[in-house]
C-alpha cells in the first residue's frame, strides 16, 4: 500500500508545550480510500535546521503523496508555515501528489503567490458549491479565502458568494478544497474518488 504523508496542525498545551495534533478522523478518511496515512514531523529549531532534519525524514519514509491537512490559520506558527511550504516544494520536485485540505489549500494558494482575504458566514455552517455541471452541499471552517485562483490552476467549485472553493494544477498532480471530507460521519464518495485519482 502507498504511503501518504501528513501535516499536523501544532498547538500550545496548559503545560506550555508546543505539540503536534492531527485528528483522527483524517487517518480514518486515508486509511477508507485505501492508503497508509503517516503523520509528518516538525523540527523546532532553526529554520535552516529544521528543514534539513525535515528533508532526512522525508527521504527516509519514501512518501508517494502528500495531504497538507487544516488547522490554525496561516501565521500563527511559522514552523509549521514554512515546513508545509518545504513539503510542497519537495513534493513538486519528486512529483508527489499534494491534497491540501482547507488551510492546506491556503497554503498552496500562498505558495503560488496568492493572497488570502476574509470572508463572512464561512465558519461551523454548511452552505452550497457550485461549477457548470454540478451543485453541493459542504461543510465550512475557514476564516479566508483565496483572492483568487493560482497561475495555472482551474477553479473547480466556487460558493454561492463567489469565493473559491477547490482547485486543480493543470499541470502538476496537486488538488485542495476549503471544506474537511474527514468531517462526515459517512465519507463522501466524491471526495473518495478525489482523493483515490489524485494518489492513483
Amino acid at each position: 500500500m502507498k504511503i501518504i504523508g501528513v501535516s499536523q496542525r501544532l498547538g500550545i498545551s496548559k503545560f506550555g508545550e508546543l505539540r503536534v495534533q492531527i485528528d483522527i478522523r483524517l487517518l480514518n478518511f486515508i486509511s477508507k480510500c485505501g492508503y497508509i496515512p503517516v503523520p509528518i514531523p516538525y523540527f523546532n529549531s532553526t529554520k535552516k535546521n529544521s528543514l534539513k532534519k525535515l528533508n532526512v525524514w522525508l527521504h527516509s519514509v519514501k512518501l508517494s503523496g502528500l495531504v497538507l491537512s487544516g488547522g490554525e490559520d496561516i501565521g500563527k506558527y511559522k514552523l509549521r508555515d514554512y515546513s508545509e511550504k518545504f513539503l510542497i516544494s519537495y513534493s513538486m520536485k519528486k512529483r508527489i501528489p499534494v491534497f491540501g485540505i482547507c488551510r492546506g489549500m491556503q497554503v498552496i494558494g500562498s505558495y503560488f503567490k496568492v493572497k488570502l482575504k476574509p470572508v463572512k458566514n464561512h465558519a461551523n455552517i454548511l452552505h452550497i458549491i457550485y461549477s457548470n455541471k454540478k451543485r453541493f452541499t459542504v461543510n465550512s471552517y475557514h476564516n479566508f479565502s483565496l483572492k483568487k485562483c493560482p497561475q495555472n490552476f482551474s477553479i473547480e467549485f466556487k460558493s454561492l458568494d463567489g469565493n473559491i472553493e477547490s482547485i486543480q494544477s493543470k499541470s502538476k498532480k496537486m488538488y485542495a478544497c476549503m471544506w474537511h471530507p474527514e468531517r462526515y460521519k459517512d465519507f463522501k464518495r466524491f471526495d473518495m474518488m478525489k482523493f483515490k485519482k489524485l494518489f492513483h
